[in-house]
């Protein structure tokens, strides 16, 4: 099936990997991996090259309405940089209720 496929060629990059091996630590509302280090671990695969190659970052889309402060994001952002410091990678986290603002 496509989707195994899909999930498995992602989960050869390890930070991937570990992001979502951790991701009930996380604890994102609605919480999505999306972007960039998706289709570019695939092209990566494709290529013939590292997994991690060139993914400038690692983006994290949730849904949170009940909080659309500036500070309530940073908060988040802070918790998920606790959360994976250790991968040495910059993850940039959004809430989508509150990007129209």
């Amino acid at each position: 099936m496509m989707q195994d496929h899909f999930l498995a060629d992602i989960l050869t990059n390890r930070n991937n990997c570990a992001i979502l091996d951790r991701w009930n630590a996380l604890a994102l509302p609605d919480g999505w991996l999306v972007a960039g280090c998706l289709f570019q671990t695939i092209w990566n695969k494709q290529a013939g090259r590292a997994p991690e190659a060139d993914i400038k970052d690692y983006d994290l889309f949730y849904y949170n309405a009940d909080d659309l402060r500036e500070v309530g994001e940073r908060n988040v952002q802070e918790r998920v940089d606790e959360v994976l410091a250790d991968l040495g990678v910059t993850i940039e986290i959004s809430n989508q209720a509150r990007v129209h603002l």
